[in-house]
């Protein structure tokens, strides 16, 4: 008989290799054995060979695990396989998928339901009956694993189907099918949790560590890797070993006797099961269980593991098993892991709140077998994550056992760039005051310290000259309150690190020269009780700009490596806390995910317990500090939003609006004179609405546009009239089966919002606001339907009551803030249950803040709402260009960003592909969304080509879709169109043929001209953009356009991961007709954050580079209830007047002392980088700022109040816009900012200098 068994797993092969062995030469000679091996989840296409293999020999049975196979080959494998008359037997992975293949004797597929039981009709036929049976052992063979159970599983098949009566009767299945207690070492299984205390000797004094893992041994044979992390965690605590006979399905009430019999729960999970806890690869809800542990409510399946952790209170450590790589595999790759690891080991089991995922063991290279001809490994533990692992097991269970008393914790914030004018920054965070609150709970709770005010924390820090680099504070004047910390043996434990020669290369011996004083490295920070506060060293970016500016793995200096080193040796922190949004650490050289010991992030964190306090409202970025960090994130929710409204000369265009429209009505005589007025007013504020409907549209969407207010305060809930804004702003938006109030306003008096919009309605539109605010006004004030309403049809009474109860929860968040019992509950070592981060409008239920973030899963991107609307940015996008310049745009560069793509769940994915006509056949799935091309009749224009610039973000987080864009990619260029109708193929054809040309090998060839996405080199994030800015380290525009593309030039194709592909990169540039980005943040305006000139300024410039000529550039406002493009220019005016020069959003910021000009002089800076990138700021712009800060003497003075150095560097930047070209204020204006900047210089310097400045 000859068996063939398609896996691609290495522990069943190697199982089938032993198994084979056990057989004698007689056997053997009866039954031959044949392993293929389908290709793993990295194989681009099916292996080329892989059809050969499977119609080389006549086999009379062939065993199909599909488990991890690609979708292409099992595509393939099916269809090879459909023919022919061998029993086929599916035994593993999606068996639902493959399910149709089964033959088996009698059996087949038709015999079985949808769930794969046999049917009654198949029940009733013996023969059937009894090849079902054959084939649920052989299935319990294969998941239970193990050397004995494929020697049965071998048996049962030749002896039954192939006649081979030398081999041995098959034994009966040795398969875990439900959790328990088993000891790794001997497979001794426990009824009970005393049982097992007994036999291991425990006296119940030791804190416990329960171990999760897979009891059966088919994917993964672990039983020796865990007894060996059992023995080492035993010197210090007890274990128990939990067995799953599955990774679905689990009961939760069972594991939770097993964990709580007695009386007394586990202390820490070290979970080493993959996708979430439970309920495997589905990933989408949670495990069952009627009860929680202490017998209160029932659980539903979507929350039950996590409320069930929460529960038991155990903080879910989740180290991982690589069972498709090799350790020498791993170490090399700058990835660390796969896709497919990352989705199932890292960003599932982050669902459930697991934290802290790095591999412990990869496979071992174990030789060959040669008769089978595959290659051997095992599982094999990796020792020094063992020993991470380990350590950090001990150090979370010592911050469970210590009273709050003995513990010392450090709290780090930032100082970015370094020197006075930013300490202490946070994206929307009063830094010094939250940190003023924290201290103050703190010290209520019982950890040693005393009380500071957010006034005396700046005072020690700014006033007191503990900075980095001061720029304006010599060390002799900080009174030596300085920390300096001598290390001795400190170049010794550099040089041991694999980058410590590099690191001495780059910035010389130790200590070095930035932030040390002699032999002393300098700590900027405060030692309060047992508590410190410090800033977090600079990269020395700033101080040594020549140098560094260019350097893209820029490692840490020696003051960097010496601050985390003090904490941990000499200090002797039980845990760090990173406070706010956000720092560098977690952006040092290392892998992007499933960190090792060379990994900086990983190296610095060392074995202490991280907690970093972090904005909501950035999934992306928290997801790196998340897994590169090891941290657990406590999230803290965005400052109140509040309408920007009108002002100033801009309520009175409003007014004078007002006049004309009566006048229309009253008084038409009057309308031409008004329209004068209208026009000349609209001229002296620069806006580019030219009619009156162009000028009520604008204003609408300026008075109505959300803005923060001010700052947000740790534990800071929003007060009444905030949460009441909120849930206003909440229910603006549809949400599916949530109506906005606004749409069934207009629904109810027979309009659509859209067409209302389309048209120009302004006082409609506004009337309905104004009535939708009334509704949710009198809903707060009785918590019932307002009786407004009462008499109106039930069905739409019963949509209003749906939306504005759904308002409510939202009002209710916004309130309840958790901030500070989150932090409190992570200091005592406890379980923190996840949240999702993202946008608070959009996604309303990342409030209350407080929890431990996660971003959503891969899987659901893109939505279909997401599509939806990316769509239709793409549209308005190519309806605008057309517009303007007659033609499709041929090709449009899009910027892909981590953080939109988190927020929306794809709008932008959504927007490139309605480029190239292609849509999301239904919701995304659990495993792979389906993709459809739309017919070119539908799509009534040609396919349009596209280049993809993402983020080194998106790239980490987003693995799933950039295979599935460069599948689509091929798709549309292999569609038998012709050229006029598809110019993305026309695009791929010639750019292969000028590879091809270039002397390229015709398969890369292909692969490249297929290739249209581009990003940061592997392990890298940004571009030297921002540096460039920052430090003022150009002279030339093309220098930022040329470090732009030095940056992003590095090609992500189906075969290519990061290659350098600077011809490739120019080709893709010259075609570029338009650049476009989606603004898709509440919180970001265009000109509030130093990505957007980073991005699409920085792409935009390095176009007109190539091409020599400026390029259009959109923006697409998704911040809307229906998207908005619109060009750079109104969009950058727009964030300007909504906020830079807006007085209600000044003097919420300015309420906060310090941060507020610290916030507002780095928004100054953003546009110096926009008008340098895109060359879309316009005069008036500078003219407007100076207007609001330097010649409004009282705003000056509140600027110079609240920090002086921000100011002066805020004054700097006006006169550097200046002197580059992009202003050219009168006389009078640069008088007055060169003598602001002299006065602010000689205050901050203590006197007056005469310094000449450039013209």
């Amino acid at each position: 008989m000859n068996i063939l068994v398609i896996t691609n797993n290495e522990a069943s092969q190697a199982h089938l290799s032993a198994a084979y062995r056990r057989l004698d030469e007689a056997q053997r000679q009866q039954l031959k054995l044949t392993v293929v091996d389908p290709g793993g989840n990295e194989t681009v296409d099916a292996p080329a060979d892989l059809k050969t293999k499977l119609t080389a020999n006549a086999f009379d049975m062939i065993i199909f695990d599909a488990h991890g196979v690609p979708k292409e080959s099992v595509e393939l494998i099916k269809k090879v396989l459909q023919g022919g008359t061998a029993h086929i037997v599916p035994v593993g992975g999606d068996i639902a998928e493959i399910r149709s293949l089964l033959r088996l004797g009698q059996l087949s597929a038709n015999d079985l339901s949808h769930t794969g039981t046999i049917s009654e009709e198949g029940l009733d036929r013996q023969d059937h009956r009894t090849d079902y049976d054959r084939y649920t052992k052989m299935t319990e063979y294969w998941r239970g694993g193990g050397t004995a159970n494929m020697v049965g599983l071998l048996s049962l098949a030749g002896r039954e189907y192939g006649g081979c009566d030398l081999l041995p009767a098959p034994t009966e299945p040795n398969f875990l099918q439900e959790i328990c207690i088993l000891e790794p070492a001997t497979g001794t299984r426990f009824a009970s949790l005393n049982d097992y205390r007994n036999s291991r000797g425990y006296s119940g004094e030791r804190q416990t560590v329960a171990l999760f893992f897979n009891g059966n041994g088919n994917l993964q044979d672990i039983s020796e890797c865990v007894g060996e992390i059992m023995n080492q965690i035993e010197e210090f605590a007890d274990c128990l070993p939990i067995a799953f006979p599955s990774v679905m399905n689990i009961s939760l009430d069972r594991l939770g006797q097993l964990l709580t019999e007695g009386g007394r729960s586990v202390d820490l999970i070290v979970n080493l099961l993959p996708f979430r806890l439970g309920i495997g690869p589905g990933g989408g809800g949670a495990a069952t269980g009627k009860k929680s542990l202490n017998g209160m409510g029932s659980r539903d399946h979507a929350g039950g593991a996590v409320t069930w952790l929460e529960e038991l209170g155990a903080p879910m450590l989740h180290p991982f098993l690589l069972s498709g790589t090799t350790e020498e595999e791993w170490r090399q790759s700058v990835r660390g892991v796969n896709p497919a690891q990352l989705m199932v080991q890292v960003v599932l089991p982050e669902l459930d709140g697991a934290i802290e995922t790095y591999p412990i063991a990869a496979l071992r290279p174990e030789g060959e077998d040669p008769e089978l001809g595959i290659a051997l490994n095992k599982l094999a533990l990796i020792p020094e994550r063992v020993e991470k692992l380990v350590q950090r097991v001990k150090r979370w269970l010592e911050l469970r056992s210590k009273s709050n008393r003995e513990k010392k914790l450090a709290l780090i914030c930032y100082n970015y760039p370094p020197g006075e004018a930013n300490v202490f920054g946070g994206s929307f965070l009063d830094t010094f005051e939250s940190v003023a609150r924290l201290l103050s709970r703190l010290r209520e709770e019982g950890y040693e310290t005393e009380e500071m005010t957010a006034e005396e924390l700046r005072s020690r820090f700014v006033e007191g000259g503990l900075v980095n680099s001061g720029q304006w504070t010599s060390l002799d004047q900080t009174d030596g309150q300085m920390i300096r910390c001598t290390d001795a043996d400190f170049a010794g434990k550099l040089a041991a690190r694999a980058w410590g020669k590099e690191a001495v290369e780059r910035w010389g011996q130790p200590p070095g020269e930035i932030m040390t004083e002699g032999e002393n490295f300098l700590i900027p920070g405060i030692v309060n009780g047992r508590i410190f506060i410090g800033l977090q060293p600079s990269r020395g970016i700033h101080e040594d700009p020549e140098k560094s500016v260019h350097d893209r793995s820029l490692l840490p200096t020696h003051q960097y490596t010496a601050f985390y080193q003090w904490i941990r040796e000499q200090w002797g922190a039980d845990a760090v806390v990173h406070i706010g949004t956000h720092g560098t650490l977690e952006f040092q050289r290392g892998k992007e995910a499933g960190m090792s010991g060379d990994c900086v992030p990983d190296d610095f964190i060392g074995d202490l317990p991280h907690f970093y306090y972090y904005y909501v409202g950035n999934p992306s970025e928290a997801m790196i500090a998340k897994r590169r960090s090891h941290a657990v994130l406590v999230g803290y929710q965005a400052p109140p939003f509040t309408e920007a409204e009108l002002y100033g000369e801009w309520a009175n265009l409003d007014a004078l609006l007002h006049e004309y429209r009566e006048a229309q009505q009253l008084d038409p005589e009057r309308c031409g004179d008004l329209l004068r007025k209208l026009r000349e007013a609209g001229e002296a504020l620069h806006f580019a609405a030219q009619t009156p409907e162009e000028m009520e549209e604008e204003l609408y969407r300026m008075q109505r546009s959300l803005i923060p207010s001010g700052l947000h305060v740790l534990g800071e809930g929003y007060d009444h009239e905030a949460a009441a804004a909120y849930m206003r702003f909440v229910l603006r938006h549809e949400r599916g089966t949530v109506r906005s109030l606004r749409g069934l306003l207009a629904e109810r008096e027979g309009f659509i919002v859209e067409e209302l919009s389309a048209g120009g309605h302004t006082d409609e539109l506004h009337r309905l606001d104004q009535a939708a605010a009334q509704l949710v006004h009198e809903y707060l004030s009785t918590k019932a339907l307002p009786a407004s309403v009462s008499n109106e049809p039930p069905e739409w009474q019963a949509a209003v009551r749906q939306a504005l109860e759904f308002g409510y929860r939202a009002y209710e968040s916004s309130i309840n803030n958790q901030e500070l019992e989150g932090m409190l509950k992570a200091l005592e070592g406890r379980y923190l249950r996840p949240k999702l981060a993202g946008d608070a409008i959009r996604s309303p239920e990342v409030m209350p803040s407080g929890y431990n973030l996660y971003a959503f899963d891969p899987r659901a991107v893109p939505s279909v709402t997401a599509v939806e609307r990316g769509a239709r940015i793409a549209e308005n996008s190519i309806r605008q260009y057309f517009e303007q310049y007659g033609e499709y745009p041929g090709t449009t560069a899009v910027v892909l960003w981590g953080i939109e793509t988190s927020r929306t769940q794809g709008e932008t994915i959504g927007q490139i592909l309605r480029y190239m006509g292609v849509r999301v056949r239904g919701e995304a799935g659990s495993f792979r969304t389906e993709y459809e091309i739309i017919p070119l009749s539908e799509l009534g224009r040609p396919r349009l080509n596209v280049v993809v610039h993402m983020t080194g973000l998106f790239r980490d987080m987003f693995p799933n879709l950039l295979e599935d864009l460069n599948r689509i990619f091929r798709r549309v260029s292999e569609l038998e169109e012709p050229d006029e109708l598809n110019w993305f193929k026309v695009h791929t054809r010639k750019t292969e043929e000028q590879l091809l040309a270039g002397g390229y090998e015709p398969e890369r060839a292909r692969d490249l001209a297929n290739a249209r996405i581009f990003g940061p080199a592997e392990g890298q994030y940004g571009t030297n953009m921002t540096r460039l800015i920052e430090t003022k380290q150009w002279s030339d525009e093309s220098e930022l356009g040329q470090a732009y593309a030095d940056s992003q030039q590095y090609v992500y194709s189906l075969r290519e991961r990061g290659q350098a592909e600077p011809e490739l990169y120019r080709i893709r540039l010259m075609a570029v007709d338009v650049v476009s980005q989606i603004r898709s943040s509440h919180e970001w305006e265009v000109t509030d954050s130093d990505h957007y000139y980073e991005y699409f300024g920085g792409l935009s410039k390095s176009v007109a580079m190539v091409k020599g000529s400026p390029v259009e550039i959109h923006i697409s406002d998704s911040t809307l209830e229906q998207p908005v493009t619109e060009s750079a220019e109104h969009s950058i005016a727009r964030g300007v007047r909504t906020r830079l020069i807006n007085p209600k959003w000044i003097d919420a910021l300015l309420q906060h002392p310090y941060h507020g000009a610290q916030q507002i002089a780095k928004r100054v800076e953003y546009v110096l980088g926009l008008a340098a990138t895109t060359g879309k700021v316009e005069p008036w712009v500078f003219d407007q700022l100076h207007e609001t800060y330097v010649a409004d003497e009282e705003r000056s003075r509140q600027m110079e109040e609240n920090n002086r150095w921000a100011y002066h560097g805020l004054v700097e930047t006006l006169l550097e816009s200046h002197q580059r070209g992009y202003w050219e204020p009168d006389e009078t204006q640069l008088e007055m900012l060169r003598q602001k900047y002299l006065d602010l210089e000689g205050d901050l310097e203590g006197q007056t200098d005469d310094k000449v400045l450039l013209s």
